[in-house]
């Protein structure tokens, strides 16, 4: 059996997505080896305990066997109906839990055995893939090596269970492609962004616009065609109506690529720390924001909230001028020593006070009020600051009623 790995990469024009083949790589696999360790193309391979040697299974699995009357081979699954973890008490909800028969009487989950194989700072993001079972039920899973804390005196490592898509695709910049064949046939994953983190989104490649994800239902995908913006909603692309990234509307954008069009109107003249928006934009659509009205007289913490719900579209990147007289890209640890950044103390003594904190990548900057009432705790504290008004870029209130 072959299994083929292709990658392509989308050349991702602000949201325009514009199609470049990256490359292709095949993993040869035995198809009379019942489990097989490896990963997407690039990553390290992962060694897993010896497989089952039963054939891979051609009809429709039946459910597991159960561990205690059934008749176990080395390497099949059976279950057994446990209670939840940390439960002792009578009447604690039962659920069946997959074990791996190993032989000698020796049955583990696959937790404990993806956990014999090392997962250190040395090879953190290898990934596993272990398949165990027969002919009447057979199942995958798949881990990652994580690391956590600071790599030193008090990190922690373990492995982590991922889907199939996480263990076939490594992590990519927005708009790029992943593929790879399943058992259900040739799989097409989209990158795209949202709350500061990208994710593998399903599409069919069935339209000349380019890929819109059929699980995709935040209208933040767009496309040009000639004159014609087109935005994707649930895998359908429809004319683009309301806010519009910029880039899809400025002519200059069409013989730039997304880098060389962001920094176009960059200061020429700027200091040291000096802080400036790109050209590119992403758009959100029907976003929720809670607001506060009231001050400190009047700090009702049931009729302070508000709900306001709005179109808006952001820079997607900020820049800072560094030392060596180049813009670069602003980072986490630029924001966290900015004292803009910071939100003050609220006390007594500055009640009622406003500040700004300044937009980030994609998300507008918001203006805060100090709200301090001695005689009533707000939310477990006498003094907490509360958005109280945004600051937007571009935007459009929506009506949902």
């Amino acid at each position: 059996m072959v299994i083929f790995i292709i990658n392509y990469f989308w050349h991702y024009a602000g949201d325009e997505l514009m199609f470049k083949r990256n490359h292709v790589c095949a993993i040869a696999a035995m198809a009379a080896i019942s489990m097989v360790s490896f990963t997407a193309c690039g990553d390290d391979v992962v060694n897993t305990p010896s497989p089952s040697t039963e054939p891979v299974p051609t009809k429709k699995p039946s459910a597991p066997q159960d561990c205690d009357t059934g008749v176990l081979n080395v390497g099949s699954i059976c279950v057994k109906r446990e209670s939840l973890p940390g439960c002792r008490k009578p009447g604690c909800v039962l659920i069946s839990h997959e074990y791996v028969y190993m032989g000698d009487g020796i049955l583990e989950d696959f937790d404990a055995i993806a956990n014999k194989t090392a997962c250190t700072a040395e090879n953190e993001g290898a990934k596993q893939k272990l398949t165990y079972g027969d002919v009447s039920y057979r199942n995958t899973h798949y881990y990652i090596c994580r690391v956590f804390g600071n790599g030193q005196d008090y990190s922690t490592s373990q492995w982590e269970k991922i889907d199939e898509v996480a263990y076939n695709c490594a992590e990519k910049p927005a708009g790029e492609i992943c593929s790879f064949e399943s058992s259900e046939g040739m799989q097409n994953y989209l990158s795209v962004s949202g709350g500061g983190k990208n994710y593998w989104l399903k599409f069919e490649p069935n339209s000349e616009l380019g890929p819109c994800p059929t699980e995709y239902a935040l209208d933040r995908l767009f496309s040009k065609s000639g004159e014609n913006v087109y935005k994707c909603y649930s895998g359908e692309w429809a004319l683009a109506e309301g806010l519009i990234p910029q880039q899809y509307l400025d002519p200059r954008k069409d013989n730039l690529t997304d880098e060389e069009y962001d920094v176009l109107e960059l200061p020429q003249n700027a200091s040291v720390g000096d802080r400036a928006a790109g050209l590119l934009e992403d758009c959100t659509f029907k976003k929720d924001f809670l607001y506060f009205t009231c001050d400190s007289e009047n700090a009702d913490v049931f009729s302070c909230p508000k709900h306001v719900y709005y179109d808006y579209c952001e820079p997607r990147n900020y820049y800072r001028y560094r030392e060596n007289g180049s813009w670069t890209l602003e980072t986490d640890e630029d924001r966290s020593n900015d004292s803009r950044f910071q939100q003050p103390e609220c006390t007594e003594e500055n009640k009622d006070s406003v500040f700004e904190i300044p937009p980030q990548p994609g998300e507008p900057g918001k203006v805060y009020k100090c709200i301090w009432n001695s005689a009533t705790v707000i939310f477990g504290k006498l003094g907490v600051n509360r958005v109280s008004d945004y600051i937007f870029h571009k935007a459009e209130k929506v009506n949902l009623f």
